[in-house]
């Protein structure tokens, strides 16, 4: 039994040894420098749509009220498109 975890643990060691550490190169400290930016900002993502889902703002209902009629005249009336005298009509 000892044969058998003493020579696991050698080839283990050995195929470590080997194959090297992806974070010992550039292209490997890149690679998880990117996973973590990921993760980091899917996980503010998720965050931040949680926050505003909680935070929904409701439009306050309105009470309908019966149409009012004002006599006061606030501004200029507006010019009618009738029939002018000046000519221009077109035909």
């Amino acid at each position: 039994m000892k044969k058998i975890r003493l020579s696991l643990a050698l080839l283990l060691v050995a195929a470590t040894a080997f194959s090297g550490c992806s974070m010992l190169t550039a292209r490997g400290r890149q690679e998880a420098a990117y996973e973590r930016y990921v993760r980091k900002s899917s996980l503010g993502r998720v965050k931040q749509q949680k926050k505003l889902s909680y935070k929904k703002t409701k439009i306050p209902a309105m009470p309908i009220s019966e149409p009012m009629e004002s006599t006061a005249v606030s501004g200029p009336e507006s010019i009618s498109s009738g029939s002018t005298s000046e000519g221009g009509g077109g035909q």
